[in-house]
């Protein structure tokens, strides 16, 4: 990233060493908090069970009893964002414990636990690169990798060779004991997506597993769409040895088509094992297969159900699952009745329902003889604040009232192919200047969608001076929109607008390219507010509050002779070496402002303090993430003191459509910085040089001794890079969170 100079200046004109930079470059964060304690929160007279959880887009399901007391709690994997949730169960219901989450490995695709060495834990399983990893949950509560990656026994004619076992990550496989042996089965699509692999357990209570057929339950999908052929219609391309389809290795292989699908294994009409569910990449709907138990355990599909359960025993307000698409479905028994009920969930985090994506489907018959019942879309997420797609969390006081209120705004809210409308909820503070409770007000303070705005992002301020705040909202296109608060002083706002795309003292639009995301904050000391806006390549952009030539109010650029148009010379953290999605959370304190910027990897970055009435220069990354939080993708963040501890509480929207809440615990101290890891080799240098001790595919910045940034590269996968022949000179060379001084001669 390009922070660098105010350090940087000072070793040069000091002589410091380039460890005296990189100590500025701790992780010195100047309060502390932990996940958990948010305030009640009240929706339409109900109080949320669990507002802070961050949302849902993409959940996987699993049963766990994680704290050992007989009953199962549940396991949540997003695939947006690879997030962990866990919930109790209790007499009441469900509740989030934040603090079960900690010792699980990260994931990316899918995820399911469950118990694989008869030890009673659940242990964990995930995609990785289209195969399998095993974690094995330890009892102290973590979970340690014993098969990375899990292989399986195949025999294609040439006798038995153990390869890794295929799962196509963007698939959901089916993990459970079929035949009662005490080993796991392993049902999963082939690599043409048409077909479906059986990985039988050869050991119980163990790993080993054997491919038992290509062709499993003697039925293919459609290459085009999500028909089904079986009986006479099915063909199979390429099988392994011996499998219950013993003539099909002449047949010509089934094309490819696009991946994604899910399978579930369970009874469906009491008739022999189990049955399966079939989710499709395309589709919104479940398939029932059923099958016809075989002596060799290699079963076929005897009929099938298109749209699960309608033709099957149902009851209740639907005939048909419908979850927009890519379901897939997990058994759970979320009443505790002893029978193992249905979640369903969409499979991907791409146009989905996100904010209706957690289906519950009652079994109101037996374990053998399900008997299916459509309950609720939003199980668990109808306790949640869950308002979509990228939530936008600003914390202030709306009414006047001294007591700071909740706005929440959203990326979109997906409610079909080019309907995606962006809104805005007001949340009042309806508890004390000590204890927080917000009620919602309303979902929507302002139709976005008749000046079709996209990606609303909200900033008050008292605009027109009348004693009430105003609406500023940085949209999509990266354009600012002017809404002035018609309520009143002491009301609770209500909006219009007067003003689309707001100009800047010359007459021309303020655009920062995309994504804007505006906050007001005092810049340069002298009343009114002035404007800072992150933006889409994550950089900010600052606008001061002056007058124009008839003393009407409006906004100059700012500018510095060091960064330019650069505010703080701040390049956010991010994935690829592009973009960054900036977010300003510019906190007031102590008579400085400490710079905290959100950013597209979910974190919070910390940058030092400034004085308004000051150029910040360059401001040097003191934190990468700020409490070490990362709860998701495309955070937003804002502060306030909202309990009167003199610590302020962090809230980090995410992209998931949620809220994260973590409360100020203390007031932090800085230790001792570690050395930088990074080295130069050689250094000094009269010609290129090598990074080496860098984080893996991260992006290399250098600056010279006048804060110019001067070049960039990215590392390897190795974490080390090849630096380019600059002029004779002194650079600091900073990425990952460290620098180090680079000497050039000639």
């Amino acid at each position: 990233m390009p922070t660098i100079p105010s350090c940087f200046r000072r070793a040069c004109a000091f002589g410091l060493t380039a460890v005296s930079c990189a100590a500025a470059n701790g992780q010195f964060v100047p309060w502390g908090w932990e996940i958990g304690g948010g305030p009640a929160v009240t929706v339409d007279g109900g109080t949320l069970a669990n507002p802070w959880t961050g949302g849902f887009t993409a959940p996987q399901w699993s049963p766990v009893d994680f704290d050992g007391d007989g009953d199962e709690d549940v396991f949540c994997g997003d695939r947006d964002g690879g997030r962990i949730l866990l919930f109790e169960r209790t007499e009441t219901g469900f509740v989030e414990r934040p603090d079960w989450a900690a010792g699980f490995p990260e994931f990316a695709e899918w995820i399911l636990l469950v118990d694989y060495d008869c030890d009673g834990l659940a242990d964990l399983f995930a995609g990785f690169q289209n195969g399998v990893h095993v974690y094995r949950h330890a009892p102290a509560g973590t979970f340690t990798p014993v098969a990375t990656p899990l292989y399986a026994s195949w025999d294609f004619g040439s006798g038995p060779t153990d390869l890794p076992m295929v799962v196509l990550t963007l698939d959901k496989p089916s993990i459970s004991d079929l035949d009662g042996d005490g080993a796991l089965d392993v049902i999963a699509f082939t690599e043409t997506s048409t077909t479906v692999y059986a990985y039988t357990g050869a050991t119980p209570c163990g790993l080993d597993f054997v491919c038992t057929n290509r062709c499993y339950a003697m039925f293919d999908e459609g290459t085009e769409d999500n028909s089904v052929f079986i009986g006479d219609a099915h063909t199979c391309g390429f099988n392994v040895i011996d499998p219950r389809d013993t003539d099909p290795a002449s047949r010509p292989e089934a094309p490819m088509r696009h991946a994604g699908g899910s399978l579930t294994a369970l009874q469906l009409d009491g008739i022999g094992g189990h049955d399966l569910l079939m989710g499709d990449v395309s589709y919104g709907t479940l398939i029932a297969l059923l099958l016809e138990e075989a002596v060799d355990g290699q079963d076929s599909t005897a009929w099938y159900d298109p749209a699960f359960p309608a033709e099957l025993a149902h009851t209740g307000p639907a005939d048909s699952v419908y979850c927009w698409k890519f379901p897939a479905a997990w058994p759970l028994d979320v009443d505790a009745d002893g029978v193992r009920d249905l979640v369903i969930s969409p499979n991907t985090d791409i146009e989905t329902e996100d904010d209706r994506c957690v289906h519950f489907w009652r079994n109101a018959g037996t374990e053998a003889l399900p008997v299916w019942e459509f309950v609720t879309d939003r199980w668990l997420q109808d306790g949640t604040l869950d308002v979509g797609r990228g939530a936008a969390p600003v914390f202030v006081d709306l009414d006047g009232d001294g007591r700071t209120d909740l706005a929440l705004g959203n990326k979109e809210r997906y409610e079909g192919v080019g309907n995606t409308p962006t809104a805005l909820a007001l949340f009042r503070n309806v508890g004390s200047a000590t204890a927080p409770a917000f009620e919602l007000m309303t979902w929507n303070a302002v139709d976005f969608s008749a000046n079709q705005i996209e990606s609303a992002y909200p900033a008050f301020a008292d605009l027109d001076g009348d004693g009430d705040l105003d609406l500023l909202v940085g949209d999509e296109l990266g354009l600012l929109h002017r809404y002035t608060n018609t309520a009143g002083p002491g009301a609770f706002p209500t909006f219009a607008l007067p003003e689309f795309a707001v100009t800047d003292a010359a007459g021309t639009p303020i655009d920062v390219g995309q994504f804007a995301t505006p906050q007001f904050t005092d810049l340069d000391g002298i009343p009114p507010l002035d404007l800072i806006i992150g933006e889409k390549n994550g950089t900010l952009t600052a606008y001061l509050a002056c007058t124009d030539a008839a003393g009407a109010p409006t906004w100059c650029p700012w500018t510095s002779p060091l960064t330019g148009e650069n505010w703080g010379g701040i390049v956010v953290n991010n994935a690829l070496g592009i973009n960054g999605y900036s977010v300003p959370c510019l906190y007031p304190h102590g008579g400085v402002t400490e710079v905290f910027v959100a950013n597209e990897l979910g974190a919070v970055e910390y940058f030092g303090t400034f004085t308004p009435g000051t150029d910040p220069g360059f401001l040097l990354e003191l934190s990468a993430a700020a409490g070490g939080f990362q709860p998701g993708l495309r955070a937003a963040a804002s502060l306030a003191d909202l309990d009167a501890d003199g610590l302020p509480e962090l809230a980090i929207g995410i992209r998931n459509g949620g809220v994260r809440w973590y409360r100020g615990t203390t007031t932090a101290v800085a230790g001792p910085a570690a050395p930088s890891p990074l080295r130069l080799v050689p250094n000094p240098s009269a010609g290129p040089a090598r990074l080496t001790g860098a984080p893996p595919l991260a992006s290399v910045h250098i600056h010279a001794a006048d804060g110019r940034q001067v070049a960039t590269e990215r590392t390897g996968a190795d974490g080390t890079a090849a630096l380019p022949v600059l002029p004779a000179g002194t650079y600091l060379v900073t990425t990952g969170g460290a620098s180090v001084r680079w000497v050039v001669l000639r």
